[in-house]
């Protein structure tokens, strides 16, 4: 079908509202005036994203809160920075998938695509394969970086807006961004972050994004591209030297030999320590010093493996599995999941629920114990009793048959 020629005085059909001349007509004039690449190809994106800004104002503004939320769930400190807006912003038209698993960018691009100048056609389907990942900075010259993406292990020439001044072209950078090849040339698309790499930041990254991948059972691009609010969440953790929680959990079956086997291994040496027995399970923990929650739960029919960060969750891994040779545990439940345990395991993990739990009310100081925790209570004479008249005042006063079951858990712990 041959495109219809529009009048400068016609009604942009993009669906703007707007007259051609002022609208699409207007945006490729001004393209066409430059022949600075860089330029040019930014124009072209904000033009593409200012058309998008328009047709979907009123769908953004019912998902923009929810939709921030989700972009920052795995992020350090959970806010958005001014000069992130336009990271969040890309991720929100050309990343996050609507209803129909589809992105608002896809929509527009079917719907509009057609009688938008050819030169934003080609540009909005540019940003829409597009995806934000993390680029090692190899050389710079005047007009170019050479850098490699570090997940993709693919080299590319990224083009600049003006030489790059005051960085050393031996500098160990990494950069996140959201490159876009257009007509010929790839830019970054909106706001790019960049941290040295002085700290073990590139190899942090490439194994937390592979857990990742092989967490979610996708390919790295698709990790990238339809999980990017996770990228953005790992690399704020790198460029921050915060360690990142999992909250992962692991499973396996055992036998009754199988157990015993395990309760004699971990009983002997000085690498974990008994820590209590409740709810039916015997429960360990790495000795010494540990990063967040860490635990191996052991019952009689079944092993699970608890830790928060990746180191440990390898560690914990390798222990069962070396000494449980054949076996294989399970994913129950991951943070980056975000989705509920099977349900034939919904108990199991309730159970550790509750001991997580009870972890944090024994490190939380009460007014009712004078500033001190019940941990530094219980060490005390007469703690323990008053810790479960507490227990069975609040169990008193609950309704909510999960917040009872909690709560006879904590009760069980202290006694």
């Amino acid at each position: 079908m041959a495109r219809q020629k529009v009048g400068r005085n016609d009604p942009c059909p993009c669906g703007s509202g707007k007259k051609y001349k002022k609208c699409c007509g207007l945006v490729n004039d001004l393209v066409e005036a430059s022949d600075d690449p860089f330029t040019r190809g930014s124009k072209l994106m904000t033009a593409v994203k200012m058309k998008l800004d328009e047709y979907f104002e009123n769908v953004i503004k019912k998902i923009r809160k929810d939709a921030q939320i989700q972009f920052l769930h795995f992020s350090v400190d959970r806010t958005l920075p001014p000069e992130h807006e336009s990271i969040f912003s890309d991720w929100l038209w050309f990343d996050l998938l609507t209803e129909d698993d589809n992105t608002l960018a896809y929509h527009y691009l079917v719907e509009n695509g057609y009688y938008i100048a050819p030169s934003l056609q080609d540009t909005l389907g540019a940003l829409s394969i597009s995806f934000p990942s993390v680029y090692q900075v190899e050389e710079i010259s005047d007009y170019y970086i050479k850098a490699r993406d570090i997940f993709l292990d693919r080299p590319c020439d990224i083009l600049l807006k003006e030489p790059w001044e005051g960085i050393d072209g031996d500098t160990d950078l990494l950069l996140f961004g959201r490159l876009v090849r257009i007509e010929d040339e790839s830019l970054f698309s909106g706001m790019v972050l960049a941290v040295d790499n002085k700290a073990g930041q590139q190899d942090f990254l490439l194994d937390h994004m592979e857990f990742i991948r092989r967490l979610l059972n996708g390919t790295m691009i698709n990790t990238l591209k339809f999980h990017a609010e996770m990228l953005y969440g790992v690399f704020d953790h790198a460029y921050s030297k915060t360690l990142l929680n999992f909250n992962d959990m692991r499973s396996c079956e055992i036998d009754e030999q199988q157990s015993i086997h395990l309760l004699e291994n971990l009983t002997t040496g000085d690498e974990y320590q008994r820590l209590y027995n409740c709810a039916g399970f015997t429960w360990f923990q790495p000795s010494g010093e540990n990063r967040g929650y860490v635990r191996i739960m052991l019952g009689k029919s079944v092993v699970v493996a608890c830790a928060d960060v990746l180191e440990d969750i390898k560690k914990l891994e390798e222990k069962v599995t070396s000494l449980l040779p054949g076996k294989e545990l399970q994913v129950l439940s991951n943070r980056f999941l975000q989705e509920p345990p099977p349900a034939d395991k919904s108990q199991l993990w309730f159970t550790i629920v509750k001991d997580q739990e009870t972890e944090r009310w024994l490190d939380t100081p009460m007014s009712e114990l004078e500033g001190r925790s019940p941990r530094e209570r219980l060490s005390e004479d007469g703690g323990r009793e008053q810790l479960i008249q507490m227990l069975d005042n609040f169990l008193a006063s609950r309704e909510n048959e999960t917040e009872k079951e909690l709560i006879e858990y904590m009760k069980e712990r202290i006694s």
